[in-house]
């Protein structure tokens, strides 16, 4: 997952990366230490079991400038440079990943009666979930307060209108489970090829 992750942005165009881990930090850490031996441009902080917003407050001494987070268990075809445009044109602070929703189960449409209507094989709902490819300027990055959780940074944000949706159409997998890990793998080569 680390290193599709890697290879995906680094040919989008991102050249500096610090990985916030705690779960086997030792096995990540070597790990990159092989596949990307630049040590100046892949740097790894190990905040131990801390939420996310914990970690990205303990790697933001390391970021210079506007930050790209990107959750370690999704992978997505994300255009980051669509993503960095749309950002900027919003004036917004902060710009977040969206992505349909999609049930992974049928939906079963009945009337008042209880007849059934149709069915809908795991139809895509009208709702947006978030799926990380953050973009966080200076000012957030600085504002993030140790203790809370992403939730609750992501909310703030938003009730202060300072937060965006970029709205992802392409392709998208979030791997939790060994199941999805074994789907992922078969639909990584359709989800990174070039047309």
């Amino acid at each position: 997952m680390l290193q599709h992750l890697v290879d995906y942005l680094r040919l989008s165009g991102v050249n500096d990366f610090v990985f916030c881990v705690g779960y086997k930090a030792e096995m990540i850490r070597e790990f990159l230490a092989a596949e990307y031996p630049d040590a100046s441009r892949y740097r790894v902080v190990d905040s131990g079991d801390a939420t996310m917003t914990d970690r990205l407050v303990d790697a933001r001494a390391m970021v210079s400038g506007r930050a790209l987070v990107c959750y370690g268990d999704t992978l997505a075809n994300v255009s980051v440079s669509e993503l960095v445009q749309a950002h900027a044109a919003s004036g917004a602070e902060a710009t977040l990943t969206t992505y349909p929703l999609q049930v992974p189960f049928g939906i079963v449409d009945t009337d008042a009666a209880g007849r059934i209507e149709r069915f809908r094989e795991k139809p895509v709902l009208p709702y947006w979930i978030n799926i990380g490819f953050l973009v966080l300027e200076p000012r957030v990055l600085a504002g993030l307060r140790r203790g809370s959780d992403m939730p609750e940074f992501l909310e703030g944000l938003a009730g202060s209108g300072r937060l965006h949706a970029f709205r992802h159409q392409g392709s998208h997998l979030t791997v939790n489970t060994e199941k999805e890990r074994a789907q992922a793998e078969k639909q990584l080569v359709q989800m990174f090829t070039v047309p």
